[in-house]
């Protein structure tokens, strides 16, 4: 399976008062003394410990184990193993089509998942990086616990994860890079827009794609003008010999060995996840090494901290 990282913020914000407007903005703390005297790096640290015994959700019906923690200043690291239970179920050998085990309501398919929290000091905003393989990962059973553990310990105060938004990483990443594929994509094409698929039933709607692939593609000064001038995706690409218009061009661009897919015109939903499939080290089972990934999550926050703490460098 593939292997990802993805990227969130990690921010404390202070509870409305009895009185105060709903729509007022939320009031964001200093991470390092978020209360007046609290460091949430230190929550984070306490929090993961709490996970080595705490282990189970049955509400949920999850399991989370730290396996492992590192702390390296402001930041704090470590390996999960996650899964969930709950039903039982056959596993079978897909070469012999045997059952190979009865899995039990109580036995839970675990994986293990490295994370990194920077937590910098006199900001309202911290970086929190989460392992994806293939489409497992811990973000919704990681953040629902941490959120929970949090607001019982100090009270009238949140934990708020969201995914990292961040335009200019994502600038920083296509200029650096070789954009090796651009995907022109219309939503909900009409069926009647192919020859040979109306079958003379409900109409059916489909996604429409037109692919430009190549070694490498030249069109990062259209890329550029289209952030420096804020322009409408539909005037990146124009396609003169075809009668398509497209809602939206998708990006693939190589960066150090590495694949990574943007939504010029999503830009607002765009995931950043780094796919360090081929640039990590496995072990016996197919899981990266400690080390490996964490010098390439080191390596791929202190990008982000250039970006969003420039202060701090």
């Amino acid at each position: 399976m593939r292997t990802f990282l993805a990227a969130y913020t990690i921010r404390v914000v202070k509870n409305k008062e009895r009185g105060e407007k709903e729509n007022q903005s939320p009031q964001y703390c200093t991470l390092s003394s978020f209360d007046g005297h609290n460091d949430f790096r230190n929550v984070m640290e306490n929090f993961l410990n709490h996970l080595k015994i705490n282990i189970k959700n049955e509400i949920y019906k999850t399991y989370m184990k730290v396996l492992r923690i590192e702390n390296e200043g402001r930041s704090i690291c470590g390996i999960l193993e996650s899964g969930i239970y709950g039903l039982s179920s056959n596993i079978r050998d897909v070469d012999t089509d045997s059952i190979a085990h009865k899995k039990k309501k109580n036995h839970a398919d675990v994986l293990p998942f490295y994370l990194l929290a920077y937590i910098p000091e006199d900001t309202d905003e911290g970086i929190l990086i989460l392992q994806r393989t293939g489409k497992y990962g811990i973000r919704s059973n990681f953040g629902s616990s941490i959120e929970k553990y949090f607001s019982a310990h100090y009270r009238g105060f949140t934990v708020e994860i969201n995914t990292l938004l961040q335009e200019e990483i994502i600038k920083k990443i296509l200029y650096s890079g070789t954009i090796k594929k651009l995907r022109c994509v219309k939503y909900q094409a009409p069926v009647d827009s192919f020859d040979g698929l109306d079958d003379g039933h409900n109409e059916t709607s489909y996604n429409m794609e037109v692919v430009l692939s190549a070694n490498r593609i030249p069109v990062m000064e259209k890329i550029k003008s289209f952030f420096d001038l804020k322009e409408n995706v539909r005037s990146l690409i124009e396609l003169r010999d075809f009668n398509f218009s497209y809602d939206t061009v998708k990006v693939e661009v190589e960066v150090d060995g590495s694949l990574r897919t943007f939504d010029l015109g999503h830009l607002n939903r765009t995931r950043t996840y780094f796919d360090i499939s081929d640039s990590t080290r496995l072990d016996a089972d197919d899981h990266p090494v400690f080390e490996s990934i964490h010098e390439i999550t080191k390596c791929y926050l202190n990008e982000m901290i250039e970006q969003m703490y420039p202060s701090l460098r």
